[in-house]
């Protein structure tokens, strides 16, 4: 075998391993975090001038052909880690605005006691007793349709984020390091633990105002109606009942809500 002849067979054999080591190296693509308005953004772009680079590694690609496909590089991992990180900040969002929906119901309700407490005890005052009881219970209604309007919003970002999962665990951030990983975990688990405490406490406050509201209204209606006016006030003190109770079963869902998305995102720490 001449010196040409042995060199072509080398490289036959050197060529494939080298081209395999440079499929099997781990890809890198660039995710830009910018904030806008106040609500944050990701990218494999820069977003602004604000832009903040995330470098995420793809691991391992099994066969060239799931890293190149038509001469592009396949960005599932990546287009996945932006969408799942924009589901988080979206869904901050619904829960920022049933927290302020929340805060208006209770204004709105807690407004229209006062305009009932100040009734005359009459048959005028009755009537307009009566209304205002109404008004309380279309404010708890509509304030309901809207709240669970966002809990459904929420649950389906949940559901898409969930199905993103599998695509997102096949990647990393390069900045962490497995120590990392498990410490942002135990964060994230005491966390989760003191706001499902927080949000019980609240639910258990929420309990028993209601409980000491409709014990007030009970012992209102207790006196058993002499007159017209007495049977319309009652009216009045049921229907004030009902916008109580819906109320307060609106915002105790919200947190209960919350604490099971919470004990589910517990399950998947530990």
């Amino acid at each position: 075998m001449n010196k040409h002849q042995c060199n072509i067979r080398t490289l036959k054999i050197i060529l494939p391993c080298v081209i395999t080591l440079c499929f099997v190296a781990p890809l890198h693509a660039s995710v830009y975090q910018c904030e806008k308005n106040g609500v944050m953004e990701f990218s494999q772009f820069p977003c602004g001038d604000d832009a903040k680079l995330i470098t995420v590694k793809e691991q391992n690609p099994a066969v060239p052909g799931n890293i190149v496909t038509h001469g592009n590089m396949d960005t599932t991992g990546v287009d996945s880690y932006i969408r799942t990180k924009q589901i988080d900040a979206d869904i901050q969002q619904h829960q920022d605005k049933i927290d302020t929906l929340s805060e208006k119901m209770n204004e709105e309700i807690a407004g229209l006691s006062e305009q009932s407490a100040a009734q005359l005890n009459n048959l005028s005052g009755a009537k307009k007793e009566t209304a205002i009881a109404n008004q309380m219970a279309n404010v708890s209604e509509r304030y309901n349709v809207l709240i669970e309007r966002e809990q459904r919003d929420i649950d389906r970002l949940l559901k898409e984020k969930q199905g993103l999962q599998t695509v997102i665990n096949s990647s990393e951030i390069d900045e962490q390091s497995t120590q990392s990983k498990d410490i942002d975990s135990f964060i994230r688990v005491q966390e989760i633990k003191r706001d499902i405490e927080q949000r019980q406490s609240k639910i258990d406050t929420y309990q028993a105002q209601m409980d000491r509201q409709i014990a007030a209204l009970e012992t209102q209606a207790s006196e058993q109606p002499n007159n017209l006016a007495d049977a319309v006030f009652d009216n009045s003190l049921s229907r004030k009942m009902t916008a109580l109770t819906s109320k307060y079963a609106t915002l105790i869902d919200v947190e209960q809500r919350q604490i099971d998305r919470l004990l589910q995102e517990l399950a998947t720490l530990q």
